[in-house]
């Protein structure tokens, strides 16, 4: 090892090497990390580089919490710079294309390309053998090693994902990034094992793979349709993104030892349970929906307080068994006051905790349903994400007279969800609170513009 290693871009670097120099790096970047957290006042762990990236938008974050951020992102430039000559020299070294380092800079993906890197051994040297029990298992025509790909990967992922949910009730980066991971990853290193084989046939056997798995835990029952439907479009942008670096595996050098083909089968519970075990602060996220109503304040307030009930829904949205609000009563007035808003799942208890007549309504969230009612084959489909992954905080209604005599209802939601990446799902939650959002603002803007009140 030589420091040259670090401060050059040209050559390149033993796996050996690159092993060692990433954990001496990560090792002084996480501890010069943590005492940045120390001066400022907060802490810092080594799954807060997972966690805290996905934060929903530097906007949100407050003055201190910018500060830091910044700060961290400051001190890390040059680990940047270093980790990105590493892996080039690495990629370089391994026989793999350098084009590969742009996966280095995404979160978790990084952490598996710098687990694969480690285990592939140099070009120079390589004997191109394989292992025999394989060639003879692994079908040498296109479509049998295709279809025993898939199958072997799906397999694999099946049982991974059954730990992550039935044992470890983990909807975090192990399941939504690693699993999808592993699926192109694995069934590409499987299929290409025999022959060279093309870019366009390594994202087709991903395909394949990653939607034969969503039909197995449909059927299965680990999942019901609405939620594979949501998820498909991650699984498949991550799946993409093993296959491609499967491809680069078996297309550019001699075939490696399917040895690799282990490294995420295990990183990927590993990472599980350190998901189980950490105490995960889901980002509170707040939605806010606007509407006109040609109406005073107060004849707007006596619809918002208590609303009628709505007709039944066109939206096909709300025809998959996603919950949406039926009507909403209110048991008095004032501070303390209980609201119960219905479902079609059940009830939510809402105490009242600011009465501002006619201008504001807040309230708190005691008690919700559940988010959705599954589509499956089966009845009564228990999935435990529809058991307290969605949590809404609290809501309010907030009426702005306008200069026209026209009122402006706005009604807010802030919300947690403890499934990941955050991200992500914010973009489902975010665009089904603004659909319940509409369906209650328009029945009340219907009513009072049309005297129902």
């Amino acid at each position: 090892m030589h420091i040259n290693q670090l401060t050059q871009w040209d050559g390149e670097v033993n796996r050996r090497d690159y092993l060692l120099w990433g954990i001496i790096l990560f090792a002084v970047k996480y501890n010069l990390d943590r005492v940045i957290g120390i001066f400022m006042g907060r802490n810092w762990f080594v799954w807060d580089y997972f966690l805290q990236a996905d934060r929903l938008s530097v906007l949100e974050l407050n003055d201190a919490d910018r500060t830091f951020y910044l700060t961290l992102l400051f001190c890390s430039l040059p680990f940047i710079w270093v980790g990105t000559a590493l892996c080039v020299k690495r990629l370089r070294n391994a026989g793999l294309p350098t084009w590969l380092v742009i996966f280095f800079f995404i979160p978790f993906i990084n952490l598996l390309l710098f687990l694969l890197l480690a285990a592939i051994p140099a070009r120079d040297g390589q004997t191109g053998e394989r292992v025999a029990f394989l060639d003879r298992l692994i079908p040498k025509s296109k479509t049998g090693s295709a279809m025993f790909a898939v199958g072997m990967v799906s397999g694999a992922s099946l049982i991974l994902t059954a730990v992550l949910i039935n044992y470890l009730n983990d909807y975090g980066w192990s399941v939504f990034v690693g699993i999808p991971f592993f699926l192109g990853f694995g069934s590409v290193l499987l299929y290409g094992h025999n022959r060279p084989i093309k870019f366009k046939d390594a994202m087709m056997v991903s395909l394949l793979s990653t939607s034969f798995f969503s039909l197995v835990i449909f059927l299965l029952a680990f999942e019901g349709l609405i939620c594979i439907v949501m998820a498909f479009p991650i699984f498949l942008a991550v799946a993409f993104i093993g296959a491609t670096i499967g491809f680069a595996i078996t297309n550019n050098r001699p075939p490696v030892s399917l040895n690799i083909f282990a490294v995420p089968i295990i990183a990927i519970p590993l990472a599980g349970i350190i998901e189980h075990q950490i105490d995960r602060t889901p980002p509170t996220i707040k939605v806010v929906t606007t509407i006109t109503i040609n109406a005073t304040k107060q004849d707007v307030w006596n619809e918002v307080v208590a609303f009628s009930e709505i007709d039944e829904p066109t939206e096909l949205l709300f025809k998959t068994g996603i919950a949406y609000p039926t009507h909403a009563e209110i048991d008095r007035t004032g501070v303390g006051a209980i609201r119960k808003c219905n479902f079609t799942t059940g009830c939510f208890i809402e105490p009242i905790t600011v009465w501002d007549e006619p201008n504001l309504l807040e309230f708190s969230v005691l008690d919700q349903p559940p988010p959705m009612l599954e589509w499956s084959i089966y009845n009564n489909l228990d999935i435990p994400h529809l058991d307290g992954y969605f949590k809404s905080v609290k809501g309010q209604f907030r009426l702005e007279e306008l200069p026209n005599g026209q009122t402006q209802l706005t009604g807010t939601t802030w919300y947690r969800h403890d499934v990941w990446p955050a991200s992500y799902w914010k973009l489902w939650s975010d665009f089904i609170l603004h659909k319940i959002h509409m369906r209650v603002l328009g029945h009340i803007k219907r009513e009072v513009e049309c005297g129902g009140v």
